[in-house]
């Protein structure tokens, strides 16, 4: 009798088994669409998405004045933050804006940045400008920036991740008057001779030479000549 229980009882444990793994099996079969990312992501970790360009103007660190420092420090200028970060002690850090930290020279590639209000998108900002040219009436200077595209994580077998993107936006270009006023890069002809009456005849006389479209000063560069 014992005997007839014990086998029963293991014929009960084995349908039971087979069922559950059937179960498990079905339960296999019906989560293979599952992604496999969700998956991840539920553990608490997920690849970072990678990222293309650099928020820097040159990615490497570059020889620099500060002011009236004669100490050169390692230094490099953040264009989509309008920073400039410095190696101090060993680590990086974030310069104040303030005029005595203004101008910061880039030794070998000569560049001269100023820390300047200006307008900018219809308000007055106080940012860093690049110098670009020293006129008899201006100085020409220039707004390098960068713009930062969040990437993405593919939501399908049929996406792909979207990197991270540091992409440089148009350079943005003003003139600082000798009395000191800065004033944005005109668009037109009519509105660089109001800006610098005085050069009326030779802006006009510039244009026609070289053929230039005088409501679009896109290629002003060419007019360096007769602004100086």
């Amino acid at each position: 009798m014992k005997k007839y229980i014990f086998n029963i009882t293991l014929l009960s444990l084995s349908i039971l088994g087979n069922s559950l793994f059937g179960q498990q099996g079905n339960a296999n079969i019906s989560n293979e669409n599952v992604n496999f990312r969700n998956l991840i992501g539920r553990s608490g970790y997920v690849n970072p998405l990678e990222t293309k360009g650099s928020p820097y103007l040159y990615t490497e660190y570059k020889k620099a004045k500060i002011a009236n420092n004669q100490t050169l420090v390692d230094m490099r200028y953040n264009a989509y933050k309008d920073e400039v970060d410095i190696i101090n002690n060993g680590q990086n850090m974030t310069i104040y804006k303030k005029p005595e930290y203004s101008p910061i020279h880039i030794i070998d590639s000569d560049e001269i940045l100023y820390l300047l209000e200006y307008p900018y998108n219809g308000k007055k900002v106080i940012g860093y400008l690049f110098e670009v040219k020293k006129l008899d009436t201006a100085t020409l200077l220039m707004k390098i920036s960068k713009k930062y595209d969040k990437g993405k994580y593919a939501q399908d077998s049929f996406d792909r991740d979207k990197e991270n993107v540091y992409e440089d936006l148009p350079d943005v270009f003003y003139f600082q008057k000798n009395d000191g006023q800065i004033l944005q890069m005109p668009k037109t002809k009519d509105d660089l001779i109001k800006m610098f009456p005085e050069k009326k005849d030779k802006i006009e006389s510039e244009i026609k030479d070289k053929k230039l479209n005088p409501k679009n000063m896109k290629m002003f560069s060419q007019l360096f000549r007769a602004l100086s």
